[in-house]
């Protein structure tokens, strides 16, 4: 299989993206490599190391319950090598909004979902290394992928404030899995299909731009090592602060969990988690900070390690705005 012709016409209704060249990580933390599931990969019940995706129809495809491995150039085995990845090119600033209010059982997300970082130039241009991958696929209204741009939106997500842990962990429904407080954009769901029937690890797929993030039907959003633009990743032998937030309210923290009670570690011996210390939505519960205050509760955590941020949902899925529904749910 070819790497251009890797995500086809099923891609253009479930496109995500991928990685890019290392950067400033949280606390130190620069991954020259992530993970990628190997051929056979379920997605059809909650596990570490992949993520429960709900079944689905879009547009006449249905999904496959389990993923495939990618024949990139940046793929060897299930290892990703992030330097050779293909950058999308550019250092774009857009106007950009996005607020936070709290009352006492809720928490309101709401803005524009443009992130308050530069990103890279999309549409894409056509000498950009990136290009032919995105050219290669098609997308409604634009003569190819790479035509695509990145518009303003109705960002709206409404989630406890004190989120409950439920009996048994939910499937994720929608290709929005949470929203990044740091820089007001959304990370997405860790799939992408192509016309064949087979289903990907979408950072395997496409490149993205230096803060890994690209647009899907023109709403920018991050995969894989998605911290590097993150304004706060944390000072080197204390736990990561906040990212941002799940659909189901619950905090998602950046790779250096916290010590006894939240206190730093010793820098020496700070290792970033694994997915060996979560659990199947890859979170644990943890000493954090929460709304100022220390708290002992569930929280989810971003590493390099498949599925990157979000397995599945441990908390009551909040209510988004329809554009954040976009994928057809």
């Amino acid at each position: 299989m070819k790497s251009r012709n890797l995500v086809a016409a099923a891609a253009a209704a479930v496109m995500a993206g991928l990685v890019v060249l290392p950067g400033a990580g949280a606390s130190g933390f620069v991954p020259t490599t992530l993970t990628t599931p190997a051929t056979g990969t379920s997605i059809g019940a909650p596990a570490r190391n992949t993520q429960y995706f709900c079944p689905r129809t879009i547009q006449g495809f249905t999904f496959p319950t389990t993923l495939t491995n990618a024949s990139t150039p940046w793929v060897s085995g299930t290892t990703i090598n992030i330097a050779d990845i293909p950058t999308v090119p550019g250092s774009v600033k857009l106007k950009h909004v996005f607020s936070i209010k709290l009352t006492s059982t809720k928490r309101y997300l709401k803005g524009n979902g443009i992130p308050n970082h530069a990103i890279g130039q999309f549409p894409i241009p056509a000498s950009s290394a990136s290009y032919s991958y995105y050219a290669a696929l098609p997308a409604q209204g634009y003569a190819n992928a790479a035509e695509i741009p990145v518009k303003p939106y109705d960002l709206s997500l409404t989630v406890p404030r004190d989120p409950k842990v439920q009996s048994k962990p939910s499937c994720i429904n929608s290709l929005v899995t949470g929203v990044v407080s740091q820089t007001g954009a959304t990370w997405h769901a860790e799939v992408a299909a192509d016309s064949t029937g087979n289903l990907y690890n979408p950072n395997a797929a496409l490149p993205t731009d230096r803060c890994w993030g690209h647009p899907y039907s023109e709403q920018y959003h991050y995969h894989g090592f998605s911290w590097k633009c993150f304004p706060n990743q944390g000072k080197k032998g204390e736990p990561s602060p906040l990212f941002g937030y799940a659909a189901d309210g619950f905090g998602v923290y950046g790779p250096y969990s916290e010590g006894p009670r939240g206190h730093a570690m010793a820098g020496a011996t700070q290792k970033p988690i694994s997915n060996a210390q979560l659990d199947e939505c890859h979170g644990h519960y943890g000493w954090i900070r929460w709304d100022g205050k220390l708290r002992y509760m569930y929280h989810y955590h971003v590493n390099n390690e498949y599925p990157y941020a979000i397995g599945c949902l441990r908390g009551k899925v909040g209510k988004m705005s329809m554009a954040m529904m976009h994928d057809g749910h």
